[in-house]
């Protein structure tokens, strides 16, 4: 490590520092991006008017000559292994160089690490990365690239993770043109998503939820719903906060059964009867208990 310059000035920081370990986590789901909508106060109370003012004054911007510190950087970063991507089934181990340059309150970071090996681990099933890599080119939030490969069958899967680390996109190719939901039963399942079972279908909606990371999977799970003849079939959330699925089927015009079952085992079966047009009965039965009960709606 070297400094130079001026220690009240501007001093230049540099030299090299050796990573033996990092690691870059991928969240497991994703929150909804938030519009701020643009308030506008018409004619408002005087108080109220005093109030907005002083907030105004608040957050209007100083003026920023210099930074607080003035201090530049001009660091290389050296990590020639274990450094960790992973998350939503990525696990990976890269190796590179980067470097870090500008004011402290600005810092750029350069550079990119390269795949030592990897893998992607989709409810149980497995694909090796062929290969990857992490490219920063001045952000914090580094664009990843990986590629993986699996034969299932006469077709080869090719499984693309890229973006930004922050918001991976995952997309499903195969060496016929195939649709993402068929592509993904061949995967996890070796066949058509037509021949799949009522339990397939389930783990089928939990691997689209775990890709999606709840941002992409509402085309999917869809196209899945239209393909199995479902009437209902969706990615939820259970009351302790994780991810469950839940599917449903009409067996006839007044006879609705439903399963829902959530990653941590809980499975819950409900049937719905119309019994008339006001009096409907419904039983409930799962891991944590049964119920029976009968019900007379009527709107007014």
């Amino acid at each position: 490590m070297t400094v130079r310059g001026p220690l009240a000035g501007a001093p230049t920081i540099g030299g090299t520092i050796t990573v033996d370990r990092a690691e870059i986590t991928i969240p497991e789901r994703f929150s909804g991006r938030v519009t701020m909508l643009d308030v506008r106060q018409i004619a408002p109370p005087p108080k109220v008017a005093r109030t907005l003012a002083k907030a105004r004054a608040a957050i209007t911007p100083r003026s920023t000559a210099k930074s607080a510190t003035g201090v530049v950087l001009a660091l290389t970063i050296d990590a020639p292994a274990r450094v960790f991507v992973r998350g939503r089934g990525l696990d990976t181990e890269l190796g590179g160089r980067i470097t870090l340059a500008g004011p402290v309150e600005a810092v750029r970071p350069v550079g990119a690490f390269q795949m030592i090996r990897g893998r992607l681990d989709v409810i149980g099933q497995r694909i090796d990365f062929t290969r990857g890599v992490v490219t920063l080119t001045g952000s914090l939030d580094p664009d990843i690239d990986f590629a993986a490969e699996a034969v299932r069958g006469s077709i080869t899967i090719t499984a693309r993770v890229t973006g930004k680390a922050s918001d991976p996109q995952i997309a499903l190719t195969s060496s016929e043109d195939l649709p993402q939901d068929e592509i993904l039963a061949r995967f996890l399942f070796g066949q058509s998503i037509t021949q799949l079972s009522p339990f397939q279908v389930v783990r089928l909606t939990v691997a689209v939820a775990q890709l999606a990371g709840g941002g992409q999977s509402a085309d999917l799970v869809g196209k899945i719903r239209k393909s199995t003849g479902l009437d209902d079939l969706d990615i939820v959330t259970d009351s302790s906060g994780g991810t469950a699925v839940k599917v449903g089927r009409y067996l006839s015009d007044n006879i609705y059964f439903g399963v829902t079952t959530g990653g941590a085992g809980q499975t819950n079966a409900t049937i719905n009867l119309d019994i008339t047009k006001n009096l409907k009965a419904r039983g409930e039965a799962g891991t944590e208990g049964s119920s029976l009960g009968v019900f007379f709606e009527k709107e007014y």
